[in-house]
């Protein structure tokens, strides 16, 4: 049996068990991590989470699309800059930047040159400025890191393809097209070709898991390894903060002697690679962080802690399906490497406790970081039907998880998506303001429409322009019109994150307790760290009341900390649909 192939049955039974509805399993999984007391579940969390990213907050900005201050139709980091202020007020302390490297892309997923910010974000200066401004303001900022694969545009790839000396072997190539290989994300289907492409110039094939105009680098060439050490180097010498790692798992291929077969994914290699650029960071800026992309499941996400010498974090991306399901129960849910099954998913509370299980049962917890979305999915907001009673309980799961959390830009204020489609749906213009250009400019003048970034499309047809005007009936869509309604999707947020910063229990407690109680459609979990407690409870049910019976740990008076009133709990209670309260 191929090694790729037999690799991804292990994965998809572990991802099986994990989620399984039989409570034998469900019992399994959890017994290294939780313990059942009195009418509780509890987990313990004693770990060191003195590192400055542990507990924050990162925003996801996709900077083409968040704030254009010169009006040519793409956001800029000016625009930012700008904007600086707004973020302050909501509260986060990190901001993740998808690429700002040059590139020949709109998404810039292809950098072609590692030393120059994109042209159409402003210059190195304008940079600069930003992230002094950001550091003022206590804000870091990583950013985006592709080291698996660069633009063919790239100079290095040029001399490589013209057999410079030097560069001969800074990517892969082969002679004849080796067999057996494929989307690495979908290992159990052989199409090489789709990963391994032509060069006329040096007449063999190369190998771009992604694309044919994203070639992976050849990351076992020590030349190539310093490359992207130093190119690390001289970011953090710019003043960030860190790096979002873009598909670590595809680092290293594992190949067979003939070639004609190969793991793409998670080898030994790969985690090695990693180690190494982490002891590099580390050694030019001891306190930057890194956060891995490593989209699997979690048993392969934890691979990349690595006993302490891998990455600082990972995305659990989970989490986020976790919470659609749950809120959405019964709605496809897909992803650009794959579609979840509803057939084999959880979709009440105890997915959620079995997220937390899972977290802890494969790293520390503390190496996990949840979010609902990001630019690669479907908005939440889409996902949940444009339904603002979930998008606020989905809200509440979100800020009152454990670990490092990430909000796309946008989620706070319910930013959609008309359609599905191409992933510029899921990255659409800010909506600052109740104008025609919704506030992202003066001009009018709006990158999605134009039909340079989009060669793939014939005969490109602006959609931006319509699908704001069709939005601005519903008196609901941007900041300006949300931030003066109490009641709004964006103080929800506000408030959520204001009384997470002030609670430590709830950025990362000692212990959790999770309330089974006999309402499956509440969710109650009480953290605990220290002298300090916090309850949380959710109506999962937004399209009704739910009534449940305290459990006696919890009964007596208590200070809503999300509006200040006093809440009695005595034998039972009712929350209204979709309600979430914080004691």
């Amino acid at each position: 049996m191929k090694p790729r192939i037999l690799s991804a049955i292990i994965a998809s039974v572990l991802a099986l068990s994990a989620c399984s509805k039989a409570p034998e399993t469900a019992s399994s999984a959890a017994a290294p991590a939780e313990e059942q007391v009195k009418s509780y579940k509890h987990i313990s969390l004693k770990e060191d989470t003195s590192n400055w990213w542990q507990n924050a907050i990162f925003y996801e900005i996709w900077p083409r699309s968040f704030y254009d201050a010169d009006g040519d139709g793409s956001g800029d980091f000016d625009g930012m800059t700008a904007k600086l202020d707004y973020l302050q007020e909501l509260g986060v302390n990190g901001i993740w930047l998808t690429p700002v490297f040059e590139a020949p892309s709109y998404h810039g997923y292809d950098f072609q040159d590692f030393y120059n910010v994109e042209s159409d974000y402003g210059t190195m200066e304008d940079f600069e400025e930003f992230v002094a401004a950001a550091h003022e303001k206590d804000i870091k900022i990583i950013l985006d890191l592709v080291i698996n694969h660069i633009s063919d545009g790239h100079e290095w790839f040029k001399k490589s393809a013209a057999r410079e000396p030097g560069y001969e072997d800074y990517f892969i190539w082969r002679k004849e097209m080796p067999t057996s290989w494929g989307k690495a994300w979908s290992d159990d289907v052989d199409d090489s070709a789709a990963v391994w492409h032509w060069n006329e110039t040096r007449q063999e094939y190369y190998y771009g898991a992604f694309a044919s105009t994203q070639p992976d680098v050849n990351l076992e060439n020590p030349k190539v390894v310093e490359e992207m050490n130093k190119m690390a180097t001289f970011w953090l010498e710019k003043g960030v903060d860190g790096f979002r790692l873009d598909a670590v798992r595809y680092a290293i291929e594992d190949v067979s002697e003939d070639w004609n077969d190969a793991d793409q994914g998670d080898t030994d290699a790969t985690i090695d690679y990693w180690a190494q650029f982490t002891a590099h960071v580390e050694s030019v800026k001891p306190d930057a962080m890194l956060v891995a992309e490593a989209w699997s499941d979690m048993p392969t996400i934890g691979k990349y802690y690595d006993d302490g010498k891998g990455m600082h974090s990972a995305f659990d991306f989970d989490f986020g399906y976790v919470v659609s399901g749950i809120l959405n129960a019964g709605g496809k849910r897909t992803a650009d490497f794959g579609t979840v099954d509803e057939s084999k998913t959880d979709n009440t509370r105890e997915a959620l406790w079995q997220n937390l299980l899972s977290r802890k049962n494969n790293a520390p917890i503390s190496f996990f970081s949840p979010f609902l979305t990001n630019h690669d999915q479907n908005r939440i907001m889409h996902t949940l039907g444009e339904d603002w009673t979930k998008a606020k309980a989905a809200a509440t799961l979100l800020m009152t998880t454990p670990g490092t959390l990430y909000l796309y830009y946008g989620e706070e204020i319910g930013l959609s998506q008309y359609t599905t489609g191409d992933d510029q749906y899921r990255r659409a213009i800010m909506q600052w303001e109740d104008t025609d250009s919704a506030g992202f400019n003066e001009t009018g003048a709006f990158w999605l429409d134009q039909g340079q970034w989009f060669p793939w499309v014939q005969d490109h047809k602006a959609w931006w322009g319509p699908y704001w005007q069709s939005q601005r009936p519903s008196g609901l869509a941007s900041v300006d019109v949300q931030q003066v309604n109490p009641d709004s999707l964006l103080n929800h947020y506000k408030k959520l994150i204001a009384v997470r910063k002030a609670s430590p229990a709830l950025q990362f407690p000692d212990e959790i307790r999770y309330y089974p109680v006999d309402n499956q459609n509440v969710w109650l979990v009480q953290n605990v760290k220290g002298d300090e407690s916090r309850v949380v409870i959710v109506n999962l049910s937004t399209a009704a009341a739910s009534e449940f019976s305290v459990p006696a740990e919890i009964k007596g008076q208590h200070k809503n900390q999300l509006t200040g009133a006093t809440l009695i709990l005595g034998d039972k209670i009712t929350l209204k649909a979709g309600e979430s309260v914080i004691l």
